[in-house]
């Protein structure tokens, strides 16, 4: 067993031991791909949230033979091994550990599209395949296919995303979900296949429960295997899609809205992601506190947002979606959406050749002379600034599944760097924590969530971003973003204290996060024992020595 101080997060570690396992992982992996120097470990072990660990090495395998090595290494010299993807967890750690003293492996190297099956809609990718990756394959290769992705990094891995239940903008948003057979590195090194995947099996990648136990959810959100290959489900092209955007009249309809939200969704009028945003959640993408702002405000003054709302015409809530199927279909969605959603503000539809339509109008807005005479007629027929304008052909592009670094800028809100064109969030030492607690989907519930997390932050002094986003028809993820100036000790104390405050608040409320970052893996073995007890027996069963991921998630083993 691994020698761990789990108070102070920690393993204790000989470093004489340590020097010379490192370099002999050097030469199984290559000296190249394992990283030891204190400037590596430095950046490599920046995360957006305040009191990340620094890792012991970093090593990037090349493929599931070299994975497997790493494991069994591990055992060898009772050495912790953090698992990742691509290390863009942002906001939920990164790719930065639990315990001080462990080794992270970044899978990188491994990506591979293995296969793509036209006819049957699905993909073998490996965990170093991106968004931007699957999705330009698709398109020089498979135009008839489309995949999911997040509004967030396109160089996030499809995998790494699905094992940690993350969400995205279409119908097939539920990227666990859409997991089919798995090939997993074990903690001692060996290699399975889920769903009775054997070599040869012609439903490893479309029969999701195989035959007996299923336990593709053993490998997610947990520290029980390393995924190295995965099926994922893909969709047809449709015939038609649109977007859609709504802005809500009055903030005091919010409950309201969103059960009508639930019955749309229920009912499968709406079946792309939903995306409900406050007006900060609006003016972080589109905009930035400035310097001044940073030294004069740890939260903006209601005056101060109220004029920035004014500015760049955005709504005290908004939210948008997609819409897809045969004409008539798409129509018939359009005419009960405007039946139920007209009452309560303004609804607009979006196509192709209204995207196209506004490109134009952007690429035209470049002349000088032109640019103010298209902002006055911009803000005079759809009521919102040039910034929002710019927006759209992002917001639409993302619903059809095509990844956009657009939005992942917003995590620069704070920051006193400008926002760049293509944006790393950790290494830029952005302060920003993700807390996102699920709510049953009715009005009387997410509101009473709301009522929770708000005073907090305005008691921390910080802004209240809020998203809601539509898990299922009967589930609401309640997404709030600490942003904070990581500069700033102060605001970085704060920051991790209203985490921890409304993790609790909420918790004892009867509401459990969706989702967690590493900074609250320790905390969830106090709320629910008797769960991660049997977790923690099924891990000293695969891993006897506890050296994948300790602490992930709160399990440890005996």
């Amino acid at each position: 067993m691994l020698n761990i101080d789990w108070e102070e997060r920690r393993i204790r570690v000989d470093r004489d031991a340590i020097d010379i396992a490192v370099r002999e992982l050097k030469g199984l992996i290559g000296a190249e791909f394992v990283k030891d120097s204190p400037e590596d470990l430095e950046l490599l072990g920046r995360a957006t949230e305040p009191g990340a660990k620094q890792p012991l090495a970093v090593v990037y395998p090349a493929d599931s033979a070299e994975t497997a090595e790493v494991m069994r290494w591990a055992n060898r010299h009772r050495i912790g091994v953090w698992p990742c993807s691509k290390g863009r967890n942002w906001g939920y750690g990164s790719a930065t550990p639990v315990l001080e003293g462990t080794v992270v492996m970044v899978l990188e190297r491994l990506d591979r599209i293995i296969e793509v099956n036209a006819e049957l809609a699905y993909a073998v990718i490996e965990p170093g395949v991106t968004y931007r990756q699957l999705r330009a394959h698709l398109d020089r290769e498979y135009p008839d296919l489309w995949c999911d992705c997040t509004d967030g990094t396109p160089e996030g891995s499809v995998i790494g995303n699905a094992l940690d239940r993350g969400l995205g903008t279409t119908h097939y948003a539920d990227h666990f979900g859409t997991l089919c057979g798995l090939e997993v590195v074990m903690p001692d090194g060996a290699v399975m296949r889920t769903g009775g995947g054997v070599p040869g099996c012609k439903t490893w990648n479309t029969h999701k429960w195989g035959v007996g136990p299923y336990i593709e959810g053993l490998f997610s959100q947990s520290n029980l295997g390393v995924v190295v290959k995965a099926g994922v489900w893909l969709m047809p092209r449709p015939e038609k899609f649109l977007s859609f955007t709504f802005d809500l009249a009055r903030e005091e309809d919010l409950p309201k809205l969103v059960d009508i939200i639930r019955d749309l969704t229920l009912r499968g009028v709406i079946s792309s992601a939903v995306h409900l945003v406050n007006d900060v959640v609006a003016l972080a993408i589109v905009s930035q506190y400035t310097p001044q702002m940073i030294d004069q405000y740890s939260r903006l003054p209601k005056d101060v947002v109220a004029d920035m709302r004014k500015r760049y015409g955005v709504a005290t809530w908004s939210f948008g979606g997609g819409i897809q199927g045969n004409k008539g279909q798409v129509d018939a969605v359009k005419r009960e959406m405007k039946r139920q959603l007209a009452p309560l503000g303004r609804i607009l539809f979006v196509d192709d050749a209204l995207i196209r339509l506004v490109q134009k109008v952007l690429v035209a807005r470049q002349t000088p002379w032109l640019r103010g005479l298209i902002d006055s007629a911009v803000k005079l027929v759809v009521g919102k600034s040039p910034e929002l304008l710019q927006a759209a052909p992002e917001i639409h592009g993302v619903l059809k599944g095509i990844p956009s670094d657009y939005f992942v800028r917003h995590a620069y809100f704070k920051s006193r760097k400008p926002k760049p064109e293509f944006s790393h969030p950790g290494r830029d030492q952005c302060g920003i924590i993700w807390f996102a607690p699920v709510a049953p989907m009715t009005g009387s519930h997410v509101q009473e969530v709301i009522d929770l997390c708000g005073p907090e932050f305005e008691a921390s002094g910080f802004d209240f971003y809020l998203a809601l986003l539509v898990q299922n028809p009967r589930s609401m993820i309640v997404l709030t973003a600490i942003f904070y100036d990581k500069a700033n000790p102060a605001q970085s104390e704060a920051a991790a204290d209203l985490y921890a405050r409304m993790s609790a608040k909420v918790a004892a409320a009867g509401y459990q996060q969706y989702r967690v970052g590493t900074a609250g893996m320790p905390w969830l073995r106090e709320k629910n024992p008797e769960f991660l007890a049997v977790l923690d027996a099924v891990k000293s069963a695969v891993d006897p020595r506890g050296v994948l991921a300790p602490g992930k998630y709160g399990i440890r083993g005996a």
